[in-house]
């Protein structure tokens, strides 16, 4: 079994396979000019590392990653008093090119040279994601869990394995590709800009959902003008901000409901609704029956 992550001293275990690469580390103090190597993966298990990539700074705390293309380069910085545990990954352009061709679907809406253009260019959306919310992230959480039991042996790490995480690469980059798709022509840096910021914004309703929220709180956290922040956020996601609210309130309502078996008000009040009458209405118009219904059930 590979043993990784020490404690007590820097280490940086790296693995090759062909142009693609694994590399484990466990660092205090670090500082390292970066230059991505085909497809980038930062990811952090323990700590924070703080990158600095086309004049952009990134700051990758527990449980997020950065993901960059070659048109990258910058710094990394690394300095805590206990050791910062990383998983980077490198995927070979080339194979991204190939697993993008063999995936193609003749009823999509985009060809597979615009989709090869967007990965190989200075329009990829590098950026920084949540584990929980990526299948690529998913697929780091369990890789990390794999390490920490024991669980990951050299002969785990194949071509297999790199083939896998380019093709999650590219399942959570195509829904990214079109959201920028859809934003005005605009420079591709702005294109990027503006949608970090309604990721900030998305992000932020994801922490806050059950709070009462206005759009103009949200649209300063994203720091964007209300109406702009509005317009875009529904042309790129496709459902409105208040809408998106009630969904996730919707949700989270429903797993009480499931889960907890409390009372439908308790539901309610708990899930960010005013009332249990505008919950139980809005819940009956988006799922197609009362919450009481569901609480009876349980």
């Amino acid at each position: 079994m590979i043993k990784l992550f020490n404690e007590d001293r820097n280490t940086l275990d790296v693995m090759r396979i062909n142009e693609n690469s694994l590399i484990f580390s466990s660092l205090k103090e670090f500082y390292q000019p970066v230059k991505s190597e085909g497809f980038a993966i930062k990811y952090v298990v323990e700590g924070l590392e703080r990158y600095k990539l086309n004049g952009k700074s990134y700051p990758i705390e527990t449980g997020k990653y950065l993901l960059t293309n070659d048109t990258c380069e910058g710094s990394v910085e690394i300095e805590d008093r206990r050791n910062v545990k990383g998983i980077c990954i490198n995927v070979y352009p080339q194979l991204i090119a190939e697993v993008i061709a063999s995936r193609k679907r003749p009823d999509a809406a985009f060809s597979d040279i615009e989709l090869g253009q967007f990965f190989a260019s200075n329009h990829f959306f590098e950026n920084k994601y949540q584990d929980t919310e990526t299948k690529l992230g998913q697929y780091l959480r369990l890789l990390t869990a794999k390490v920490y039991h024991g669980e990951l042996g050299q002969e785990n790490i194949s071509d297999e394995f790199f083939y896998t995480i380019a093709e999650k690469i590219i399942e959570d980059q195509i829904p990214v590709f079109r959201q920028l798709q859809v934003i005005p022509g605009i420079k591709p840096d702005t294109k990027k800009e503006l949608c970090r910021k309604l990721q900030r914004g998305r992000e932020f309703m994801d922490a806050h959902f059950t709070l009462p929220l206005s759009i103009k709180a949200i649209a300063q956290e994203a720091c964007m003008s209300e109406y702009h922040f509005f317009r875009l956020f529904k042309l790129v996601f496709g459902i409105s901000p208040n809408q998106y609210l009630i969904q996730k309130r919707l949700a989270y309502g429903k797993s009480i409901l499931k889960q907890d078996r409390l009372s439908v008000s308790i539901a309610a009040i708990d899930s960010g609704f005013s009332d249990i009458h505008t919950f139980s209405k809005a819940f009956k118009k988006h799922y197609g029956f009362s919450p009481s219904t569901l609480h009876k059930q349980n």
